[in-house]
């Protein structure tokens, strides 16, 4: 019986060598964590989340339905503290027996604005003693936070996308959208382009009569003063 021995050369020892080296290189690719994602691997996107700022309506002093120059004067006052915006809803809240031309005298007042409304519903603890409740529905956007890079560094990556690919586009869409809520659901056609531009070019009307300045306090960043059209009184007829 013969025993085949391989002679050892230089030749023989670089063969050896490659087939070891195609070997470990191909045990590596043959790991099962290849489609398991690490946190630091997600994929990064906005953060879209949904809040309403209430404000209180006070009933008139004589209790009657029709909004007086100074309660609408406080709304006025209210939307320009928080900033309000074509893409913000403008809810209202109020108990059943209010009286429906006050809540419909409200509502004229804010689409004579150009702002959105969103009509009547609850949307928390009901108002008391008469009070309406206006709520601005708003959506607000977090863009990721892109640059972290640590675990590119490592190389447990498994061939899984990097975190941060296409992170910067996503960021930078959150900030450029104009209504953060396109970024749930779309408006599926609802606005006009052209009556967006017409709203920045076209300047407000310039209210014209008597006028009268209020000032409202509590607001966020202090006191906050609004020129509203002063009521016009027209006396009874047959008055000389």
């Amino acid at each position: 019986m013969h025993t085949a021995i391989m002679k050892i050369t230089p030749r023989n020892l670089r063969k050896t060598a490659i087939f070891i080296g195609l070997g470990c290189a191909l045990g590596a690719c043959q790991t099962t964590a290849l489609t398991s994602v690490t946190p630091s691997e997600t994929i990064m996107r906005n953060e879209v989340k949904m809040v309403r700022l209430p404000y209180t309506i006070m009933p008139e002093e004589d209790r009657t339905a029709t909004p007086s120059a100074h309660t609408l004067g406080g709304i006025n006052v209210f939307l320009n503290s928080v900033d309000v915006a074509h893409s913000d809803i403008i809810l209202i809240d109020a108990p059943e027996d209010t009286a429906p031309e006050r809540i419909n005298s409200i509502a004229d007042h804010l689409k004579q604005a150009g702002l959105v409304y969103g009509g009547t519903g609850t949307f928390g603890q009901t108002p008391k003693d008469g009070n309406i409740t206006l709520y601005i529905e708003r959506y607000i956007v977090t863009p990721p936070n892109c640059g972290n890079w640590s675990a590119e560094q490592s190389i447990s990556q498994k061939n899984n996308s990097s975190a941060h690919h296409g992170c910067a586009m996503m960021a930078n869409l959150g900030l450029m959208v104009a209504n953060p809520r396109d970024l749930i659901s779309g408006t599926n056609g609802r606005t006009s382009t052209a009556a967006a531009v017409s709203a920045i070019y076209t300047p407000s009307p310039t209210p014209t009569g008597p006028t009268m300045t209020l000032s409202v306090q509590g607001l966020p960043g202090g006191p906050t003063t609004t020129t509203v059209p002063a009521p016009v009184r027209t006396p009874p007829s047959g008055n000389q």
